[in-house]
């Protein structure tokens, strides 16, 4: 069952939102306008689920309650000609504690240095290659 149609306009563009029981369902032509800021200005208290756009590392991300709690949304790596992405890109430092999600693998493309007083756990099950 569908709640009542909200039109919502800001600005330019118009966009509908229709609320269920189980979520919300948002369409039209314009834009979605997350939450944004610092990585120093994430929410004390995220939820599973949570979206936001970080100013600090120009990248959407979501909250998944697991270590690391919050990542990255798609859109990863840089791109060439005609926007193909070509390449993927990541940091040489490794500042704060990781633990490698159980049942995955992860890579990183070196060198790299894990910063003082940081530990990266890679579970028995798991593998971190490091090209």
């Amino acid at each position: 069952m569908a709640a009542t149609v909200i039109a919502i306009t800001k600005g330019r563009y118009s966009e509908e939102v229709t609320g269920t029981f189980d979520g919300a369902d948002v369409w039209g032509t314009g834009a979605l306008n997350l939450p944004k800021g610092t990585t120093a200005q994430r929410t004390a208290s995220p939820e599973t689920g949570d979206m936001r756009y970080n100013t600090t590392t120009n990248e959407f991300e979501g909250y998944s309650g697991a270590s690391p709690a919050w990542g990255g949304l798609g859109g990863g790596g840089a791109t060439g000609a005609s926007s193909n992405a070509v390449f993927w890109e990541n940091d040489q430092n490794v500042t704060g504690n990781y633990t490698i999600t159980n049942g995955k693998n992860a890579g990183t493309f070196g060198p790299v240095t894990v910063d003082a007083g940081v530990t990266v756990t890679v579970g028995a099950g798991e593998t971190w290659t490091i090209v």
